[in-house]
């Protein structure tokens, strides 16, 4: 459904001879249209800062097509009370509680108790007019040009594996047994660099990011060394 919603876009594009974008896409959603963006003539993604994690589909017929400004507005939340700490949950369900579907709303920056969040131009007048709470505090929102982007913190382990399989990478990382981990690629809980992991001995390179879901991301670094019996150590990035 998502590449046909894509294709129907690219259709647009070369009809009306103008760029067109789709609605925000989620990392997984990205990776898919990635790995078969060479049939959809120029596909990129933008989602108002370099970093985004959801993103839209930027869809062009010829780089030759009228281009516009991505539809995208954000907003900056002043919360009434100073103290207060806002949480991405506490956002996104003001939002939803809207009647706005998710795929209108881009990154929610929290940022303590002055949270930023990206959505489609389409709503926006909507969201300026009738979002005047935000969890259980009065807001005020005004349209802002720049994002104020928290600083993530991260901490690298080093974990020792006896190969680069995700079943084994993800018991170790994650602090599992190794059945567990399998058990969790087997139901569709494991995902590589945004798409689900197939086999519990799919193979994972450094620099790969791996989802679980429930238990957080990581990022394969470096093989560092090997010990005396053939076993891998290698690094491991997670958000603190």
């Amino acid at each position: 459904m998502l590449l046909r919603r894509i294709n129907d876009l690219l259709t647009l594009s070369e009809k009306q001879f103008r760029v067109m974008y789709s609605p925000f896409l989620d990392p997984s959603q990205q990776a898919l249209v990635n790995r078969v963006s060479e049939f959809y003539g120029y596909v990129t993604m933008t989602g108002g800062y370099e970093d985004a994690e959801r993103r839209m589909c930027r869809v062009s017929a010829s780089e030759y097509c009228t281009d516009e400004e991505p539809p995208i507005v954000l907003f900056t939340a002043e919360i009434s009370m100073k103290d207060a700490v806002i949480s991405h949950r506490d956002v996104l369900g003001s939002l939803m509680g809207l009647g706005i579907k998710r795929e209108m709303i881009g990154d929610i920056l929290p940022n303590k108790n002055k949270p930023q969040f990206f959505c489609h131009s389409s709503i926006a007048d909507h969201v300026e007019f009738n979002l005047k709470k935000i969890a259980r505090y009065s807001t005020a929102l005004s349209r802002t040009l720049s994002a104020e982007i928290p600083e993530q913190e991260y901490k690298t382990i080093t974990v020792n594996v006896s190969s680069m399989r995700i079943d084994s990478i993800c018991a170790e990382a994650f602090g599992m047994s190794r059945t567990k981990a399998a058990e969790a690629v087997r139901q569709g809980l494991v995902f590589i660099n945004w798409l689900e992991a197939k086999n519990v001995s799919d193979e994972v390179k450094c620099g790969d990011k791996i989802s679980l879901r429930g238990k957080g991301k990581i990022e394969v670094g470096d093989i560092s060394g090997t010990s005396k019996k053939g076993r891998l150590f290698v690094e491991i990035k997670k958000k603190i």
